[in-house]
């Protein structure tokens, strides 16, 4: 590190200690008091040492502690924090202030709820903030309204699967620690705010907006342009958001250096007829630019661009010189000290990175390209213009890559192509926005004129990106990536992009010299493993195994209703996170749906390679399709019968125990009893399936005496009272019970009694309607659960 570089971007390293800070408390919270003695220690040193207070070295230190404790105080839990409120079933009276509404595509509204006021007994007031949502809200709430109502707070939803969303974080990280609902028609008292603010003007103006455009502008197009102008992304149907990931471009629909540099532009051509001195010129745009964040409501993305178009401005205005890191290190200070949770929210890691990749990866590809093809030396401007447009969509894909892997799982390949489509139009599309809004204002027909070049050109706008996101291999799925292989990811990017240093050179080569070593030994001496998930699906089963030879089998798909299909919307997502694009052997328990039902979503996004299920027919809608797309896809169907067994390897051994044909041949009255029971044998661990066999199938099981004993039992038929026989249960004697079911479950399932007959023998009780799913490794000698 030169001393050049030292002295033009000196913020630059004082902000990533700062940043540093943040995430080492982040990782080990070490609580305010700690972070505040250390920080006091080294203000008082470089007292004493008033020329080491000069150094860079004591700054940074000293803006690493702030950072530490800036993050400590502010995610510090009081006692009446909505977190550590007695959630219950019954409803809470409850009056709040609005900070933040928003309208949903789905005509709900969202309404951000901050100085929370409950009644419980008495009225009290809880730190942290509120998330609601009414169905079809019968008003706007605007910033300040002070709402009164009666609902059951709700603490928000953990993940229930390995890899799945963290809604609870990501609320927490925005400080919102509990959710209620409002059904249409339920009581809500509603007391506008008349002191004067800021951030209600601009509220309202947003509101003004949002009025004018619907005028004039109507359908998709209409909640796009609400998207590019105000923000206001909710509206956007979820089959638009979705086209709009698959091309790589969804980043034209937030709100930032695009929409802030046409706002500055507007107010100085404005400003430009008037006879006002440059500096009075510079603090008017600046306010303009303020009001805007708050019209957006301080969106991360606005913010940073906002900031860093102030900066600009003031070194225009007071004739400064600006330094481009020193820019974008104060806008994350600024951000960060108001805020430090910030920082891990997706749209301000996105947001900066693109900027850094913009401008350091720019010019780095620039210096790697052959003289003919630097811009500087192509003469036709137009395609001058097109190809750097190119170099800086792939500065941005580049930088923002290992990011994208981590949140999205997915490497967009047709983005590159289709930003030299869609920036340009968006950019457009967005100037004439704004020119819709001035103008309309002033008279409305300039607003509906405005609107029929806006519906054409947006509508242009969605069918690029509907057709690019139709294109075969539009994106990449890539498996999860951990924390470590993000760093990792920059890490390697830094290396290549620096490569024409010899430093880097060696330092690149003794790098990958040392992986494959650590690849090859660990391949060697890290022995693979047995490892079961017992996924969270409800009220219904799914069970994934990965055997140690890298084999997979899925036990049962989850339920299939009008209101979800889980095979498509939980076991599909969690194959694709573990990068698993083939399921060697899909085993259907009984045609039950909450057991069958994801499996024709699962057939026709993986490839099967063979499906087995008990010999018995049924006539259910979903067993029909499944044996049309065995039939189609041809997969093989191979029906189970007790004392089939499948070899995987040696040691590793598959045991079909139920049904036999002895047993088939006088039929149960339910599917249930017809349920496969397999047992999974790796050397010295054992694993028991039941899918749903009750206690007459229990009776026969009981037959195969010690060889019935497993390790872990999957609960037959989710507990019921109709299963999990005394007998039964001592005969295989469990160290753990894994029992599926869903929460609140019409059948009342798990049984009190079953649970209890469990419970006296000392048995683990695992619930996933209770702690969620559940992932058991095994190698051979003993096994463990594995958190995650």
């Amino acid at each position: 590190m030169s001393n050049n570089t030292l002295e033009r971007a000196p913020l630059a390293f004082i902000g990533l200690a700062y940043l540093t800070g943040i995430i080492l408390n982040h990782v080990v919270d070490l609580g305010p008091a700690i972070w505040f003695g250390l920080l006091l220690s080294g203000f008082l040193f470089s007292l004493i040492k008033p020329n080491q207070a000069r150094s860079l070295i004591v700054m940074s230190l000293l803006c690493f502690l702030l950072g530490g404790m800036n993050h400590a105080y502010r995610t510090d839990i009081t006692p009446n924090h909505l977190s550590q409120f007695e959630f219950s079933d019954e409803p809470d009276s409850i009056f709040a202030f609005v900070e933040q509404s928003e309208i949903k595509s789905n005509g709900s509204q969202k309404v951000r709820l901050i100085r929370v006021y409950l009644k419980h007994p008495e009225w009290e007031k809880y730190d942290g903030k509120l998330l609601l949502t009414i169905k079809n809200s019968p008003v706007d709430l605007k910033y300040g309204d002070l709402v009164r109502f009666a609902s059951r707070i709700n603490q928000p939803a953990s993940p229930r699967n390995p890899g799945e969303f963290d809604y609870k974080t990501y609320l927490a990280n925005h400080h919102i620690f509990a959710t209620a609902y409002l059904e249409s028609g339920m009581m809500l008292s509603v007391a506008q705010n008349e002191n004067f603010s800021p951030h209600r003007i601009a509220n309202i103006a947003k509101m003004k907006v949002e009025d004018l455009i619907d005028k004039s502008i109507t359908g998709k197009p209409n909640a796009v342009l609400k998207a590019l102008i105000v923000g206001m992304r909710g509206e956007v149907s979820d089959e638009v958001v979705q086209n709009f990931v698959d091309t790589g471009v969804i980043h034209v629909l937030a709100v930032s250096g695009l929409h802030v540099g046409y706002v500055t532009l507007v107010i100085l051509l404005i400003l430009g007829f008037m006879r006002i001195p440059r500096k009075a010129k510079m603090i008017i745009t600046i306010g303009g630019l303020i009001f805007y964040a708050l019209m957006v409501d301080l969106r991360p993305s606005v913010n940073r661009a906002v900031i860093m178009a102030v900066m600009l401005l003031i070194a225009q205005g007071w004739e400064k010189r600006v330094n481009v890191y020193n820019t974008i290190a104060t806008a994350a200070l600024i951000q960060t000290l108001c805020d430090p949770l910030q920082l891990f929210d997706m749209g301000f890691q996105l947001s900066f990175m693109a900027v850094l990749s913009i401008v350091y990866i720019y010019k780095r590809l620039e210096f790697f390209l052959p003289p003919k093809l630097k811009p500087a030396n192509i003469t036709n401007s137009f395609l001058r213009s097109v190809w750097q447009l190119f170099l800086v969509s792939v500065s941005a894909q580049l930088g923002t890559l290992p990011i994208t892997v981590y949140y999205f799982q997915r490497i967009p390949l047709i983005s590159m192509v289709a930003n030299l489509f869609v920036v340009p139009l968006v950019g457009l599309i967005g100037g004439l926005g704004f020119g819709q809004v001035i103008l309309g204002f002033i008279w409305q027909g300039f607003n509906l004129v405005y609107g029929e070049v806006q519906m054409l050109l947006i509508g242009l706008l969605l069918k690029i990106v509907e057709l690019s996101a139709r294109v075969p291999m539009a994106y990449l799925s890539v498996p999860t990536i951990s924390l470590l292989g993000l760093y990792g990811g920059y890490l390697a990017l830094l290396l290549l992009l620096n490569l024409d240093k010899q430093a880097i050179r060696k330092a690149t080569a003794l790098g990958l010299l040392i992986g494959l070593n650590v690849w090859t030994w660990s391949a060697i001496f890290v022995k693979p493993v047995l490892q079961i998930t017992y996924l969270d699906v409800g009220q219904g089963d799914a069970i994934f195994v990965e055997f140690p030879n890298r084999k997979t089998l899925l036990i049962d798909t989850g339920d299939r209703t009008f209101r979800r299909d889980y095979g498509e919307f939980t076991v599909a997502p969690f194959l694709k996170r573990k990068g698993v694009r083939r399921l060697d052997y899909l085993e259907l328990s009984h045609p039950h749906n909450d057991h069958i039902g994801g499996a024709p979503f699962l057939m026709r996004h993986f490839r099967i390679g063979e499906v087995w299920e008990p010999d018995v027919t049924a006539r259910s809608q979903v067993y029909r399709e499944i044996h049309m797309l065995a039939d189609s896809l041809q997969i093989p169907v191979r029906r189970l019968y007790a004392g089939d067994c499948i070899h995987l390897a040696e040691s590793l051994k598959i045991f079909i125990l139920h049904p036999s044909k002895l047993f088939l041949a006088n039929p149960p009255h339910g599917f249930n009893d017809y349920s496969n029971v397999i047992k999974i044998s790796y050397r010295r661990t054992n694993f028991l399936f039941c899918g749903d066999a009750e206690k007459h199938s229990e009776d026969y099981l009981c037959l195969w005496r010690s060889f019935l004993q497993a390790n872990v039992l999957k609960v037959p038929h989710h507990g019921s009272a109709t299963s999990s026989s005394q007998p039964f249960i001592e005969m295989v004697a469990p160290d753990i019970a894994v029992v599926s079911v869903g929460k609140n479950n019409k059948f009342r399932h798990p049984s009190i009694s079953t649970m209890a007959r469990y419970e006296s023998l000392g048995i683990i009780i695992h619930r996933t309607d209770l702690e969620r799913a559940l992932i058991i490794e095994s190698n051979g000698r003993k096994y463990h659960i594995k958190r995650w």
